[in-house]
C-alpha cells in the first residue's frame, strides 16, 4: 500500500493548526475583526491565490510530464477567485486595473481568457486525453480537488444554506482552507511524477 506523502502531511498539519488557532481567537476570544470585510482571512485568501498562480506558472516550465493546459487552467481558476475576493474598484490602483477587474470589464476579461483556454484545450485534446486518467491519480490533483470542495462548503454559509452565529467566520475559514489546499496541491505538483498516487519515496 502506498504511503501518504510527507509533504502533504506537513501541509495538512499546518492548516489544521491554523484553523484551530483562528477558531479559538474568533469563537472564544471574540476577535471578529479577523473575518471582517478586508480582514486578515480575506487578505490571506488573496495572498494564497497569488502564490498559487506563481507556482502554476513554475509548473509550465519545470514539469515536462504533464500537459500545460492543467497549470494554465489552475492559473485561470485562481484569477477568477482573486477577482471574486477583491473589490478592485475600491483599491488605489490605475484606472485600467479597475476597468478590467470590476463590473462588465471583469466579465469580458474572464470570458476572453476562458474562451482562449477552451480553444487551446480543444486544439490539444488528443494529447490532453492521454493525461486525464493520470491527472485523477496524482496527490497534487486530488489535493486541489479537496480544496475546491472546501470552497463549495464555504459557499453554503455564504448563500445562507447553513445558518449559525459564526456563519461569516466559517465561510472565510473554509475558503482560506480551500485556497491553501490548492496552493499545497500546486506545490506538491512541482515534484510529482505523473501517476504517483498519494505516495512518496
Amino acid at each position: 500500500m502506498k504511503r501518504v506523502s510527507k509533504k502533504l502531511l506537513l501541509f495538512i498539519a499546518v492548516i489544521c493548526c491554523f484553523d484551530i488557532l483562528v477558531s479559538y481567537l474568533v469563537i472564544w476570544l471574540d476577535m471578529s475583526l479577523l473575518h471582517e470585510e478586508n480582514g486578515l482571512l480575506e487578505n490571506l485568501q488573496v495572498i494564497l491565490l497569488v502564490m498559487t498562480i506563481a507556482v502554476f506558472f513554475q509548473q509550465l516550465y519545470l514539469r515536462r510530464n504533464f500537459h500545460r493546459v492543467f497549470p494554465l487552467a489552475g492559473s485561470f481558476l485562481c484569477l477568477v477567485f482573486i477577482l471574486r475576493e477583491l473589490d478592485v474598484e475600491k483599491l488605489d490602483v490605475p484606472q485600467i486595473f479597475i476597468l478590467l477587474g470590476s463590473g462588465s470589464g471583469r466579465n469580458i476579461l474572464m470570458a476572453v481568457l476562458g474562451l482562449a483556454l477552451f480553444a487551446y484545450a480543444l486544439r490539444n485534446f488528443r494529447a490532453i486525453r492521454l493525461f486525464l486518467p493520470k491527472f485523477f491519480y496524482e496527490t497534487s490533483s486530488l489535493t486541489i480537488l479537496v480544496g475546491l470542495l472546501f470552497l463549495v462548503s464555504g459557499g453554503l454559509f455564504d448563500k445562507g444554506s447553513i445558518t449559525t452565529v459564526y456563519y461569516q467566520f466559517f465561510e472565510e475559514l473554509l475558503e482560506v482552507t480551500g485556497y491553501y489546499l490548492m496552493f499545497a496541491g500546486a506545490v506538491i505538483g512541482l515534484g510529482t511524477k505523473t501517476g504517483d498516487l498519494l505516495s512518496s519515496k
